[in-house]
């Protein structure tokens, strides 16, 4: 940023005297001073030819801004290879549109670090990154330039598909405050693509991930490049935090929130109007699950083509999850579960001698969602265990197709619990709902439910196991002839079945099964298609489920 002297003339109308000689002299100060807080790496012995390794002249240039009190590290004009740069307080490192950051082809280039940071692997370790910073503040990374990982090259190269922990990430951050990501493009990792632990106020905003190597959906998981688990971007135990705006295309988890500490939590978080795509999951809460996710908003995103679950909410090592609000989502083509919400106990531990806690899933509302091409297998599942149950869970304004195909024997499949499995939309397996099936669940809320199915399924459209107070409002769904009941009720307790009917010919709308089924209501339901309201097991109670209002 520097002006000649012919440009100062004309800005400030330069004449001779006094006033305007002190206000030229005021201006060339501040021209100094701004010109000093950029410092551009060039300056600083960096080559940016893409052959020279150029991680210690970044280096400089990072550790002098920040000696000085901080400014702008320039990365402009060029393809610079580098090996792990730290990034330290009051430094914004700025890749200006049109320069490539690229990491290196060396391990060497990337050391492990002690930390005092729980990792995966439960060691207190940096695992290898390109940007690297621990316990500072007042950070960014910006510009409309690309930071490279160079991922095809440590996949693929001489390592001999090195494992998890020595793939370098793009960035990771860990216990940092104040940090902005903004305009960036992160392409191509070996690892996770960008990782943040333990961080507060972090704004993530308009950022492009590409980072996909596994491109085509409809092959398997790793069918071009195996272990290319490379996640868009991980919260890990972080409060405050924005995301917006954002296009992510990844290897693995999309957007996916994690924690590693007991007493620690991912909180005070809002996703908005992000485009994702994903090789795993579209939005996550979970895998690694030992603390805690409460008060996150989730709105305003599409999510398309991925293998895994569109949205999962997911606890397995202890966690809690509550006060988590979804809502103005659109789902297409998505091969696992639409959404997933599944308490488990795997119960794993990411820190030494550390003691899981009793985990629990309650208050969740999930709004407005529309969606095409949902799994023939997984439809939507929401699950807790018969000793803790998901509480208080709500879905409204939901319209999903689901790609069908169901038979009588998937109908009359029994789930396995599975507690302590990995956790996932699809641990269960084919579940016996074309649309939702829900067990070990209180508190229940389905509103303005549209379920379809593109190939004749002869599933229920809504399988509920061991459930107490489930309403079911406002619900068209398709069925058919040889589908046991539009609905079925296996050991419910409060259930009401309101203003619903059913798109096709039905021999029954609610099939009543379990010995402690009671206390069902059928209200003002539309069953012009529907040939019986009712149909009970013999093992249950003839005044299990009455009717009121049925209009035919």
């Amino acid at each position: 940023m520097a002006f000649t002297f012919n440009d100062l003339m004309k800005r400030f109308n330069f004449v001779y005297g006094k006033a305007s000689i002190s206000l030229l002299i005021l201006t060339l100060a501040i021209v100094i001073r701004m010109d000093a807080q950029v410092y551009d790496v060039y300056k600083f012995g960096a080559k940016g030819d893409g052959s020279t390794l150029d991680t210690e002249a970044i280096q400089r240039a990072i550790d002098e801004c920040h000696k000085n009190g901080g400014g702008k590290v320039y990365v402009h004009s060029g393809e610079f290879v580098s090996g792990t740069v730290y990034l330290k307080s009051n430094v914004v490192l700025h890749v200006e549109a049109g320069a490539r950051l690229r990491a290196s082809n060396s391990l060497e280039d990337f050391p492990i670090t002690p930390s005092k940071y729980p990792s995966i692997t439960e060691e207190p370790v940096t695992n290898k990154m390109l940007i690297y910073a621990e316990d500072v503040e007042n950070i960014s990374i910006l510009g409309r330039g690309t930071i490279d990982g160079n991922g095809d090259y440590w996949v693929d190269g001489p390592y001999g598909k090195p494992t998890f922990s020595l793939r370098p990430r793009i960035i990771h951050l860990r216990g940092c405050e104040n940090i902005v990501i903004r305009d960036i493009t992160l392409y191509n990792a070996a690892s996770w693509v960008q990782s943040y632990q333990s961080c507060r106020n972090l704004v993530i905003d308009a950022i492009t991930v590409n980072s996909r190597a596994n491109k085509d959906i409809e092959k398997e998981r790793f069918y071009d490049a195996p272990g290319r688990n490379n996640d868009g971007l991980d919260l890990i135990d972080c409060q405050q935090v924005r995301i917006s705006n954002c296009f992510i295309n990844s290897g693995d988890d999309a957007i996916v929130l994690k924690s590693f500490s007991p007493n620690e939590s991912c909180s005070n978080i809002v996703v908005s109007n992000c485009v994702v795509s994903a090789n795993a999951s579209g939005i996550k809460m979970g895998t690694e699950t030992a603390g805690g996710f409460r008060d996150i908003n989730i709105q305003n995103c599409t999510i398309y083509d991925t293998r895994n679950e569109g949205i999962a909410l997911l606890t397995a090592d202890g966690a809690f999850l509550e006060r988590i609000n979804v809502n103005n989502i659109t789902l297409r083509n998505i091969k696992g579960a639409a959404i997933a919400i599944r308490l488990g106990t795997r119960n794993r531990s990411y820190r030494k001698d550390s003691k899981t806690k009793i985990p629990y899933i309650r208050d969740i509302s999930i709004t407005n969602v529309q969606g095409t091409g949902i799994s023939k297998d997984y439809g939507c599942n929401i699950t807790g265990t018969a000793k803790i149950p998901v509480a208080n869970i709500a879905l409204r304004n939901i319209s999903l197709e689901f790609e069908g195909g169901g038979n009588s024997e998937d109908a009359e499949r029994e789930i396995p619990e599975l507690e302590k499995a990995y956790p996932s939309g699809r641990t269960l397996g084919t579940i016996p709902a074309y649309g939702i099936y829900i067990r070990h669940a209180k508190n229940m809320v389905l509103e303005n439910m549209r379920l379809t199915f593109k190939e004749k399924d002869s599933r229920p459209a809504i399988v509920a196991d061991d459930v107490e107070q489930l309403e079911i409002r406002n619900l068209v769904a398709n069925g058919g002839l040889k589908t046991p009941g539009l609905i079925r009720f296996n050991n419910v307790q409060g259930g009401l079945i309101s203003q619903s009917r059913a798109l096709d010919e039905m021999a029954v709308l609610l099939r009543v099964e379990g010995s402690t089924s009671k206390d069902i209501l059928l209200l003002n339901n539309r069953l012009k298609k529907v040939r019986k309201s009712i149909e009970k097991a013999k093992d249950v109670l003839t005044t299990s489920a009455t009717e009121k209002g049925t209009i035919r």
